[in-house]
């Protein structure tokens, strides 16, 4: 007898994502909410092994403080660190922000993760000067920082937010991190498209897959993020073991469309995860819980084109980044962070020259103080 796709999933384990309630950062409330949403997967205990040392691997984009939900609260993280130690587990913490090439010590200081791990007692882990490894995984070239591939298992520990380029950034996306320095920029340069850009997500993801992930959404981000958005508070932690299906319940918690994400499209399609929510086991105290008026990117619209469609009208419809004079501090850590050199001083500010641009928004992403912003063309302005 030919079973259908529903009841083979009835008779087989679904991926479990849990998602509870949890209305700030106090400690006493992280440290219930976290016990909560590991209980459904056995605890830490379950997770981490004694002995084995464990990467946190939260996003700590740029140098700002925890109140601006640019970054892994310092709070949550701490409270995992804590987990970890109790199952007789190592914990250190590493990451490769966007600011790293001016000095790492502000990113830690400013995001509040230096004061919290002198208060932990927790190693903060520079992958800028710990060195790489470089692997070739199918048609590409990934340089892994050395303590990631050292670590026993990774706990990834990303922010909800939106994203400019690929529409949202939570799991798959957070894992971008284990690449130091402008090691990244190559691959923007590389991969400029946000489709083909997911594509090289994905394979990084099968390369280097967490063993498991615990998302700050409990103050996400809204609009044009993942730094230039608006903090929203959403007062959720979600947690699982398959961080396919952890992005496919958190992108429709915002209110994307399912399919609408390329990264977790591509990797359901690649056997990564379950992508389906239909094909997930949600639970806990924060199902159901859907924000009110969430504010997705200001470009979604063209992303989610018909692709025939969107071949038709592509050079009537663009999206391009604009530095504004009056908002720029003349910094000029958005011509450090292009990787195709399309950013150059003019006068006391930056300008972007627009026939170099490759449009992967990676100064939009960086810019300290948010003075780029998003412009469309009238056709495109329709579609969103």
């Amino acid at each position: 007898m030919e079973l259908t796709v529903e009841a083979e999933l009835s008779t087989a384990a679904r991926k479990t994502v849990a998602v509870e309630r949890c209305d700030g950062y106090q400690p006493d409330g992280i440290r219930k909410a976290l016990h909560n949403v590991l209980e459904p997967f056995g605890g830490m205990k379950a997770i981490v092994k004694p002995r084995q040392r464990v990467l946190l691997k939260p996003n700590l984009l740029s140098a700002k403080a925890p109140p601006r939900a640019i970054t892994t609260h310092p709070n949550l993280v701490e409270a995992v660190i804590n987990e970890v130690r109790k199952a007789g587990g190592e914990p250190f913490i590493g990451d490769s922000p966007g600011g790293a090439v001016r000095g790492i010590k502000r990113v830690w200081q400013n995001t509040g993760m230096e004061e919290m791990a002198g208060r932990a007692n927790v190693e903060l882990v520079n992958f800028e000067a710990s060195g790489s490894k470089g692997i070739r995984f199918g048609r590409y070239s990934f340089f892994i920082s050395k303590p990631v591939l050292e670590a026993d298992i990774i706990i990834n520990l990303p922010k909800l937010k939106t994203h400019t380029l690929t529409l949202f950034t939570c799991a798959i996306k957070n894992m971008f991190g284990v690449i130091p320095g402008f090691r990244k920029g190559e691959l923007h340069k590389l991969f400029p498209g946000p489709v083909e850009f997911a594509e090289m997500l994905v394979h990084l993801y099968k390369l280097v897959t967490p063993s498991f992930t615990i998302v700050d959404a409990i103050q996400a981000m809204e609009g044009n993020g993942p730094s230039s958005g608006s903090p929203h508070d959403l007062g959720l932690i979600l947690a699982g073991d398959d961080a396919v299906a952890i992005d496919s319940i958190a992108a429709g918690i915002i209110g994307f469309p399912e399919g609408a994400i390329d990264t977790t499209r591509i990797a359901a399609g690649m056997g990564l995860g379950q992508g389906g929510v239909e094909r997930l086991n949600v639970v806990g105290s924060g199902v159901g819980v859907r924000p009110d008026r969430f504010k997705l990117p200001s470009n979604r619209g063209l992303r989610l084109l018909p692709r025939p469609l969107a071949r038709m009208v592509a050079p009537f419809v663009w999206v391009r980044p604009r530095i504004d004079p009056a908002r720029c501090t003349g910094c000029g850590f958005c011509a450090e962070s292009c990787p195709v050199e399309a950013i150059s001083k003019d006068g006391p500010v930056y300008v972007i020259d627009h026939k170099k641009c490759v449009t992967c928004l990676c100064c939009h992403e960086l810019c300290p103080e948010s003075s780029i912003d998003i412009t469309m063309s009238r056709l495109a302005r329709f579609f969103t």
